[in-house]
């Protein structure tokens, strides 16, 4: 990190202010402090002290790069951009530095803000509004909850920034298009802020609530631990807290699980070095998930040995610039090396789901080119591809019986477990009135996928249409969480609340409606 610094005051040492010569090597020392503060997040300290700085040096290209700097970090992209018009950019790394506070300033121009009492939110204006409410819902329980178990609360109101779509949200972060693809990565904690692609891009949106969580939870961890905490720790506490918000303490998936049971029984495991510089950078969305598996499921065995409480104490010790391995013997009782080799035996006995054909779902994103649907490729076998083709058809032309039989033999045919071909199996047993056989069908496939959208979706027409209002309920406002841009679930939503008499849920549901009506 030391050395990271003295690197970036080299190049800092070079910068001019429009021109007036090179800035004065006086300031070397309180500079270094500064960009220190910074890369703590102490912003607040850091900001103290570059206006002293610019107060005492107020040509020194040194000085105004770092309050850029910091203004960046403050989410003020405007004001760090016209900072930085008047620092010269003769150097590779200041030039990509104006050119990613550029990017962020132009993906961002159209946003407007609405704040809670701890966060403020940032959207384009429009249907993403509809974000806003269960936001400050999710994030506000987040602040108590995670507050307490981390004994941190932030000072400052917590900037979240929703992107529109993955194009933009690749432009102001370090991923690529590729990497979002790839890892499923759809939000992050970065540059001081939580950053998150819309739900509304997403065909069937996402469990972006719980997402937002531990976005938050990463927020924590660097501001307690002044950004000192390693990555793969970083991401099992996120991983472990962040269902937390409502009160759950489940945290790994049927998927997880599986990826987790097979790579104990293979000997196959994401080594933590690996892991390095970000999950999402991963070969593919197995190992992001088998990765996420290894870090949380350690962090449980943590609180077995030590109790919740390990995490302040570790956090607080780094905080203050301890060596993570020395704070980490210190608190555990165990080396690193040694902590990992007991947490294996533990996992292994772990009573561990392990289901035979599930898969990693890829990240599906609207507005997809090409002639043929992802939604078949998920199917690995093409026979199983061409009897659901086969039975799209049947169904469009309302030869309900027969599309049943060609989704049937597609079931039958693929590997591979698909919430897709379930949900289109048990869709059309709906509207055959066939309710038993597609509840059975919905049943097995949330088992698998708790948060598939369409699964909650016509799960719920399933409720509705047999009266059973409150279980219907239960499935449509979780449908909604999960994709609120469905006008369908809303409707659906606005109908039961309606049948059991709830006026104000319904106004709200109404409210809520408009936004992408």
């Amino acid at each position: 990190m030391k050395n990271a610094l003295k690197f970036l005051l080299t190049i800092l040492l070079i910068f001019t202010v429009a021109g007036n010569g090179l800035a004065s090597p006086q300031i070397s020392d309180e500079v270094m402090k500064g960009y220190q503060l910074v890369q703590d997040w102490d912003i607040s300290n850091a900001e103290k002290l570059s206006d002293q700085l610019l107060k005492n040096y107020p040509e020194s290209g040194d000085a105004h790069f770092l309050k850029a700097r910091i203004e960046f970090m403050k989410g003020n992209y405007e004001r760090s951009w016209k900072i930085l018009n008047r620092v010269g950019d003769n150097m590779k790394e200041v030039k990509e530095f104006k050119s990613h506070v550029d990017a962020t300033r132009r993906a961002s121009k159209n946003f407007i803000a609405k704040e809670s009492e701890h966060f403020i939110f940032r959207f384009e204006e429009g249907p993403d509004e509809i974000l806003i409410h269960h936001a400050r819902e999710v994030l506000e329980k987040s602040y108590r909850v995670l507050g307490k178990i981390l004994n941190y609360y932030p000072k400052e109101k917590v900037l979240v920034e929703f992107y529109p779509d993955r194009k933009p949200f690749s432009k102001i972060s370090p991923l690529t298009l590729k990497d979002i693809l790839t890892s499923g990565t759809v939000a992050l904690c970065k540059y001081h802020r939580i950053m998150m692609i819309s739900p509304g891009s997403l065909v069937r949106g996402f469990n972006w609530m719980d997402t937002l969580s531990h976005e938050y939870v990463h927020y924590l961890l660097t501001k307690s631990s002044h950004n000192h905490l390693p990555l793969w720790m970083h991401e099992g506490i996120a991983k472990y807290l962040e269902t937390r918000w409502r009160g759950e303490e489940d945290y790994l998936s049927p998927i997880m699980e599986t990826v987790l049971s097979n790579a104990m029984k293979n000997d196959y495991r994401v080594p933590l070095e690996a892991m390095m510089p970000s999950l999402a950078k991963l070969k593919n969305a197995e190992d992001v998930q088998l990765a996420y598996a290894e870090v949380s499921s350690m962090m449980e065995y943590l609180t077995t040995l030590n109790g919740l409480d390990i995490f302040p104490k570790i956090l607080a010790q780094l905080s203050s610039g301890q060596n993570f391995s020395n704070v980490f013997l210190s608190q555990v009782g165990q080396s690193l090396s040694e902590f990992q080799d007991n947490w294996e035996n533990w996992a292994k006995g772990l009573p561990l789901k392990n289901i035979p054909g599930i898969q990693t779902l890829s990240t599906e994103f609207k507005n997809r080119e090409g002639p043929e649907g992802k939604e078949y490729k998920e199917l690995k076998s093409k026979k199983a591809r061409d009897l659901t083709y086969l039975g799209d058809i049947l169904k469009s032309r309302d030869h309900f019986k027969a599309a049943i039989v060609e989704y049937q033999k597609a079931l039958d045919e693929s590997s591979s477990h698909s919430p897709i071909l379930f949900n289109k199996l048990a869709g059309t047993h709906l509207q055959s009135g066939n309710h038993e056989q597609a509840e059975t069908l919905l049943k097995e496939s949330l088992e698998f996928f708790p948060d598939f959208h369409t699964s909650l979706v016509n799960m719920g027409e399933l409720k509705l249409l047999n009266r059973e209002y409150e279980l219907a309920r239960v499935y449509f406002e979780k449908a909604v969480r999960i994709n609120p841009f469905n006008p369908f679930a809303h409707i659906r939503l606005m109908n039961v609340y309606d049948k059991l008499g709830l006026t104000r849920e319904k106004e709200l549901q109404a409210r809520q409606f408009s936004y992408i009506d």
